[in-house]
């Protein structure tokens, strides 16, 4: 049987239209609330739902509930009331959808992920057996990005740079949800800066440098990378990503980017501790709600306080059977400690939880002390999907572990694209906010050590 993702990449196309709707006021706002809902043979129905931002950014959001009875289905409409749903045409929705992605895609900006990998299959293809249906996008032709109270400061930078790169400076206008103050001038160079009032990394200050110059002041600074201040530290992030510029080939990063998207096209949580996460097998062993805490504070406890860490490791193999999530907490726990058992150990577990993803990708990071060509961890059987067995949803502290092995092996291959692709693509998931600083650090640290090796090989 196929899954509900497959279902709908394979078959949803073949299902009839039931209905389609969208928010009243979709072209005043700017944002399209659409649904489209194709009916089983059975009267069930399968719906997706997009929200569109047709101003500026396409394809924000998108989600599908699969197979639903009529009276499910009855419920879901009448939670959209407020809304004032109405009535349109296949030809109008399809329209509205393609017209704001096209448009976003002018200025960078890439549809939500779920819509690539699974909800674009239930619209019909793009070609002229569509009606065409001129939708008017942007704001008098301008991009008119509207921030609202779920949008971070970091988001809002990000986009507002890229605005300013694709569109430049006065040709988008940018509006603050909560205020309605208009983006000017000031604003710009106000977003030009970090909350520090340093220059944003992905501004190039070394632009008029030929490339000669940066590479010596690279070769100068790099030595000193762990002692460096502040300043030049950030200074040697920017030439970092000013030197990539310079010599990764942007049609290998699209080709390698789609690759590592459809890849880690995951939901990321904080809140489930799933069986899969503890190395058992669904349903398998009883494990209550505590121990399941127990193992994500004992992860975090083990890097800030080891004595604190020791003890709750202690209580959490006394609570539960023999698990591989037991041993992967002694692991971490012998790897902070810089033990001399930890390699000794690591092949022990890894030889008796070959399938543990956890234990299994603290081992690929060892690759390093051996003779082994990090090349062969591009093989599709250390992809991500497969490392976690085709699963729809990872813990924050899974995808992080294998988000470090990658950037391991990547910074240490020849083509620089790889890693800018790859960094792309986990930039596009749905972290916590909490955790983007720490992310953005081991992303700008890869970047630095595959210039490194760039230019010293």
């Amino acid at each position: 049987m196929l899954s509900p993702e497959n279902y709908i990449r394979t078959k949803a196309r073949t299902l009839p239209i039931y209905e389609c709707l969208v928010n009243a006021e979709w072209q005043e706002g700017g944002i399209a609330n659409i649904m489209i809902a194709r009916s089983h043979i059975n009267g069930n129905k399968t719906v997706c739902f997009y929200l569109v931002d047709i101003f500026c950014l396409g394809v924000k959001e998108t989600h599908y509930m699969f197979n639903i009875s009529k009276g499910e289905y009855q419920e879901v409409v009448s939670e959209l009331s407020e809304m004032e749903p109405k009535s349109i045409s296949y030809a109008l929705a399809h329209n509205i959808i393609y017209a704001a992605l096209e448009f976003a895609e002018e200025f960078g900006f890439k549809p939500h992920k779920d819509f690539t990998s699974v909800t674009r299959f239930m619209l019909e293809e793009d070609n002229e057996e569509v009606e065409l249906i001129e939708v008017e996008c942007g704001k008098d032709g301008k991009p008119l990005y509207i921030s609202n109270e779920d949008d971070s400061e970091q988001k809002i930078n990000s986009i507002l740079k890229q605005l300013e790169k694709t569109a430049g400076r006065g040709n988008f206008e940018y509006i603050r949800e909560d205020d309605d103050d208009e983006f000017d001038e000031d604003d710009v160079d106000k977003f030009d800066q970090d909350e520090e009032g340093e220059d944003d990394l992905e501004d190039d200050k070394f632009a008029a440098y030929t490339f000669e110059q940066k590479k010596q002041l690279f070769l100068e600074l790099s030595p000193r990378l762990v002692s460096l201040k502040h300043e030049d530290l950030f200074e040697l992030l920017q030439l970092s990503n000013s030197i990539l510029g310079d010599i990764v080939d942007v049609e290998l990063i699209e080709k390698h980017y789609d690759e590592y998207s459809r890849d880690l096209n995951f939901d990321i949580t904080d809140d489930i501790i799933s069986d899969e996460l503890l190395g058992i097998a669904p349903g398998s062993v009883m494990i209550d709600e505590e121990i399941r805490k127990l193992f994500y504070i004992t992860y975090f406890e083990i890097e800030e306080k080891t004595r604190l860490g020791s003890k709750l490791l202690k209580q959490f193999k006394e609570k539960t059977q023999d698990i591989p999530a037991s041993y992967f907490l002694e692991l971490q726990m012998l790897y902070i400690k810089k033990s001399s058992k930890y390699t000794k150990r690591l092949k022990e577990y890894a030889d008796r939880f070959p399938d543990y993803p956890l234990i299994c990708m603290l081992q690929f990071r060892e690759w390093s002390n051996t003779n082994i060509d990090p090349i062969i961890f591009l093989d599709p059987k250390y992809s991500c999907k497969s490392l976690f067995h085709q699963r729809n949803q990872l813990h924050t502290t899974e995808i992080i572990h294998y988000i470090l092995f990658m950037l391991a092996i990547l910074s240490h291959l020849e083509d620089p694209s790889r890693i800018l692709a790859f960094v792309t693509a986990c930039e596009e998931l749905n972290f916590q906010e909490k955790d983007v600083p720490a992310l953005t650090i081991m992303f700008e640290f890869a970047k630095t050590i595959v210039v490194k090796n760039h230019l010293t090989r």
